[in-house]
């Protein structure tokens, strides 16, 4: 009998990784749809997060770490994103509006179907992201590396020239 029991504790074990909670950095829950309006995440490691849905608006992630990390559908409008690592994020359909990219690094990231409309992207990488219907309306791109490479000349709003 107490073998059973042992194996039938062990058949609905839960992995450490399940059990755990969602981490807090400066009281803002890293997990999916979380409202984090306005948080102050500068330089945090976020590195993999899942924050598919969450509200980000205003965030302040200057220098943040969110290589590989899941933004689909985020809500990130106004946010400062100046000099954050953002390699390999999944940003599709993520609400990017007015954004202060500059600096930022955005290569391979998928930027599918995003707004980046008056988005600052001054010397941002983008080389190899993915950013099939993104719309770059008003975006100032004064020196970024598009997606091809090449640098983007001074005046290129909207569009690399």
């Amino acid at each position: 009998m107490h073998r059973f029991a042992l194996a039938l504790a062990g058949a609905f074990a839960l992995s450490p990784a399940a059990l755990a909670e969602p981490a807090l950095v400066n009281g803002c829950r890293i997990e999916p749809a979380t409202n984090c309006s306005f948080a102050k995440l500068a330089g945090a490691s976020l590195r993999g997060a899942d924050l598919r849905e969450a509200s980000l608006h205003g965030a302040v992630l200057t220098g943040a770490d969110l290589r590989e990390a899941n933004l689909e559908l985020a809500d990130l409008q106004v946010a400062n994103l100046s000099n954050a690592d953002l390699r390999g994020a999944r940003c599709e359909k993520a609400h990017l509006f007015a954004v202060d990219g500059r600096g930022a690094q955005l290569q391979g990231a998928i930027l599918r179907n995003v707004s980046l409309v008056d988005a600052q992207l001054e010397g941002a990488n983008l080389q190899g992201a993915d950013v099939t219907g993104a719309n770059f309306s008003s975006a100032n791109l004064a020196g970024a590396t598009w997606i091809d490479g090449r640098v983007c000349a001074a005046g290129s709003v909207g569009e690399c020239k």
